[in-house]
């Protein structure tokens, strides 16, 4: 195993560890965004949700075409 494939491997078991939520990765992507998109993410903005769900139904597919070529 590389040390990058290690490096996911952790970062994917501390995320399920934390217990994260979609909200968590759009907060997190507001956050990368600006100060100003945090801001308006707090106040209700589902502008970074609705990305973080595409982000994650992307991934999904993504790791199962991975699954049937494995």
């Amino acid at each position: 195993m590389s040390i990058v494939q290690f490096r996911h491997a952790k970062l994917l078991q501390d995320a399920r560890l934390s217990g994260i939520t979609v909200s968590d990765i759009a907060r997190a992507l507001a956050h990368m965004d600006s100060i100003k998109a945090l801001s308006d993410f707090d106040a209700g903005s589902t502008k970074y949700l609705r990305i973080a769900e595409a982000l994650l139904e992307l991934a999904i597919d993504c790791a199962q075409e991975r699954r049937q070529t494995d």
